[in-house]
């Protein structure tokens, strides 16, 4: 079986799921626990009554407000002026909780489950908590949004999977305005998060206004800070759709903006400037400085004033200790205190940051970092180095927070965050006997080190197996894996996304093929290290697996949108709608999986959060197109070609813009690249159809009408880029889709013919180089749908 095609068929799919959607033309998402439909229908008319019960006044209005909101933009629908804090029983509408919330500000590990009966009698929203009110109404919008003159009848129970469901926001690398943010926290209510992580401090920037040290935010901002007034506003606001904030104050690394505005307060002595550089720099906060102690006290103390949460994130990540090994004072307070190392001095640092924390009330949050049996349990780890540390965090008795695979800066298909479960990794069996190869290979990034590893394969009646170890991790097993040919294919979802293999292994000391890592496609080397045939030798494997009473140690996940490549004008481009897929990743249950049923109401939900809720990443990418022609330019040109490329994946536009010296703050990020989504749903539904190649004559009827979409935009669209200066380097690009598409033509022509066997390997090289990372870190993504293609036909 095709391995792009195999991708789309998840092995967990439930028939009954299926059964449940065609029934109730339920486009929601996250998925509900569980539905029911009934019989008959309620009829959406003018003048319905809404009765509200035991619920606040602000979220009283709030729900008021979005419910107007919705049905103004339906056909019939609307509320009557009536509204009470009394059940009344002619109410056609009824939200009810058992009681008014006891605070404002919602609490963590509250009951966030509902109950939606809808009769042909009226609505039923009941939940015991308002927070589990408000998930109900998120529901219900998106029901009405997709119905016309009636809802269906039907009984939705529903609760989350994990009790934390958060996105980090980086207002540091660039500043993100409380407009935008405050958008971003109605996408959030709508896909049910509950969390927002609030990067506020950080080397290049300090974001919060500060009466105690008001040097950080008048030396360290650029004038770019958050009020107190602000970030007040901001808390209730979030609040009011049942969203807590937790903010992060970065210590003790991180720490550029600090040395800025308080140099006596770092371990070396300055003079230090703003940095306006990406990545890991020197300036750490002094632990042998007493005065350190009385800094940090003062601004948790200001933090618990503006952040009612109970929890405070102090980073605690990628702490250089060059500083520290460098300063005479902080090497006499080691001896002092008997520390052995960088590693004690930190967990020795952070045990007087978390007595501080305990004197606000506050619980001790960072990353993986701060974990160590010296601290108390009641701390919670977030993990940005996966799946192994958090299964140490939680086996520990610690709890945890899963952000690898979710991050949401980086460019990914959201195949790859809907398949990340926090809960769930998968550990390698024993390989069947039978042919079997053992690799080594490297992966040289185009930042940082190289990617190391082992690879071994068996071949077998049970088909092709394989284990893989990489840098040194546990071993893992091999999602897929084929041979179509000479080409051996292999795939895993790696921190770096989904990670495929294709290799050609018949030169013992030559490993020759590619790595693709999302559709950006890295060089690798490497040799064969050993072979036999029967039983294959064990492979040394110390793995950790999450025991069934650790399970409830981790609290669930958080996406993160770090913002070196991102800015307001972008924002929700970056973030929407694929953020919906990681929503219910940790909302619905787990058994909500296959990625076809995910992909039909991600698209519907493409249209509902514009529309729907106001978010701009539609938006966005029009105005950006825009700017980059002429006024009376059609930019609609752009966006049919903007269907067949895609921002390179993973962090290579990062590790690019490295390379040629541009991986910096003011580095321009208002090009044709900047204005791409994370990926092409075009290109998701036109690899459905190739999917499907030859048996299925709509779906190769399909494929030829987005070809030749696309083949009618060229001549317009070349002529467009020759009349931009914003556009010239993208003119090589638009002549490669033209050679794609005439390759796309003979693999079709000739589809199951014997002659497309013979010149299989040509075109597979012709596609290989049509799939490099192109001008502005573009990818002519639909090469690589066009390889799957050539597969389904040979």
């Amino acid at each position: 079986m095709n391995l792009a095609r195999t991708l789309l068929i998840s092995l967990l799919a439930s028939a009954a799921l299926f059964a449940q959607a065609a029934t109730t033309n339920a486009q929601l998402m996250p998925y509900p626990a569980r539905i029911t439909t009934e019989e008959g229908h309620f009829p959406l008319t003018q003048g319905m009554k809404l009765e509200l019960v035991n619920i606040s006044a602000p979220r009283s209005r709030y729900i008021r407000e979005r419910l107007e909101q919705a049905l103004y933009q339906h056909p019939v629908a609307r509320l009557s002026k009536e509204n009470s804090g009394q059940q009344q029983t002619t109410a056609q509408l009824l939200i009810q909780a058992d009681k008014i919330a006891a605070s404002p500000i919602p609490q963590f590990n509250q009951n966030e489950g509902y109950r939606l009966a809808v009769s042909p009698d009226g609505i039923r929203l009941t939940a015991e908590t308002e927070l589990g009110v408000l998930n109900g109404l998120q529901t219900l919008l998106q029901l009405l949004y997709n119905s016309d003159k009636a809802l269906t009848a039907m009984l939705i129970e529903d609760r989350p999977r994990f009790p934390w469901r958060g996105l980090l926001i980086d207002s540091v690398r660039h500043f993100m305005p409380l407009e935008d943010i405050k958008r971003q926290i109605e996408g959030m209510a709508a896909a049910k998060l509950n969390v927002l992580h609030w990067h506020l401090t950080d080397d290049q920037g300090w974001r919060v206004e500060s009466s105690a040290y008001p040097k950080l935010h008048k030396l360290a901002s650029d004038g770019q800070y958050y009020s107190r007034v602000q970030i007040k506003e901001l808390v209730e606001f979030a609040a009011v759709r049942g969203i807590r904030v937790v903010p992060e104050l970065d210590l003790p690394g991180h720490a550029s903006a600090i040395a800025v505005a308080y140099p006596e307060l770092i371990s070396l002595p300055g003079p230090y400037q703003m940095q306006r550089h990406w990545g890991v720099f020197e300036p750490l906060l002094d632990p042998s400085n007493p005065k350190v102690y009385d800094f940090i006290e003062a601004l948790v103390g200001e933090f618990a004033e503006l952040f009612p949460d109970p929890f405070l994130h102090i980073g605690g990540d990628e702490v250089n200790p060059a500083q520290w090994q460098q300063s005479k004072a902080v090497q006499a307070y080691m001896q002092q205190h008997k520390l052995a190392d960088s590693d004690a001095l930190h967990t020795h640092f952070n045990q007087k940051l978390q007595q501080i924390l305990a004197g606000f009330d506050k619980r001790m949050m960072g990353w993986d970092e701060i974990f160590h049996p010296d601290l108390p349990k009641d701390i919670l780890v977030q993990s940005w180095r996966g799946l192994d540390s958090l299964t140490e965090i939680a086996n520990s008795g610690y709890q945890g927070l899963l952000s690898t695979g979710f991050y949401v800066d980086q460019p990914q298909p959201t195949t790859y965050h809907y398949r990340n479960d926090p809960t769930e990794q998968a550990h390698p069996t024993p390989l069947p006997p039978g042919k079997w190869q053992r690799w080594q290979f490297t992966m040289p990034r185009l930042k940082g080190s190289a990617v190391t590893g082992e690879f071994t394969l068996s071949e077998s009646e049970a088909g092709l197996k394989g284990n893989i170890r990489l840098n040194n991790q546990s071993l893992r097993p091999l999602r897929l894996a084929e041979q179509t040919g000479n080409l051996t294919r292999f795939e895993l979802d790696t921190w770096m996304g989904p990670t495929r293999f294709e290799l050609y292994l018949d030169n013992a000391d030559k490993l020759r093929g590619r790595v693709l890592v999302g559709n950006a496609p890295y060089a690798l080397s490497g040799h064969r290290i050993d072979k036999g045939e029967g039983q294959v030798p064990t492979e040394a494997e110390a793995a950790v697996t999450l025991t069934e009473a650790a399970r409830d140690n981790i609290l669930g996940g958080e996406a993160t949108i770090w913002a070196e490549i991102v800015m307001p004008h972008n924002l929700d481009l970056r973030l929407w709608p694929r953020l919906f897929a990681i929503a219910e990743r940790l909302w619905s249950p787990a058994e909500i999986q296959d990625p076809d049923f995910m992909y039909q109401r991600l698209m519907a939900m493409q249209q509902y959060a514009d529309t729907g809720i106001g978010l701009q990443h539609n938006q966005q990418q029009r105005q950006g197109f825009a700017s980059l022609v002429a006024e009376s330019a059609d930019i609609r040109l752009l966006e049919v070609f903007s269907q067949a490329v895609e921002q390179a994946q993973y962090y290579t536009r990062h590790h690019l813009k490295y390379q040629a010296g541009n991986y910096h703050q003011q580095e321009r990020l208002n090009r044709f690249v900047d204005f791409l989504p994370a990926e092409s749903l075009a290109l998701v539904t036109l690899n459905q159809a190739i999917s499907k190649v030859p048996e299925d004559k709509e779906a190769v009827a399909q494929i030829r009408a987005t070809l030749a979409k696309w083949q009618q935009n060229q001549p317009a669209l070349k002529k467009l880029i020759a009349q931009s200066s914003e556009l010239a380097d993208l003119q090589p690009l638009a002549e490669d889709l033209d050679k794609l598409l005439a390759l796309a033509d003979t693999i079709l022509g000739q589809c199951r013919q014997p002659e497309l066997s013979e010149q299989a390997a040509a075109l597979r090289e012709q596609l290989w180089a049509l799939a490099e990372v192109r001008q502005q870190e573009v990818v002519l993504s639909a090469s690589l749908a066009i390889e799957s293609l050539l597969d389904q036909c040979l």
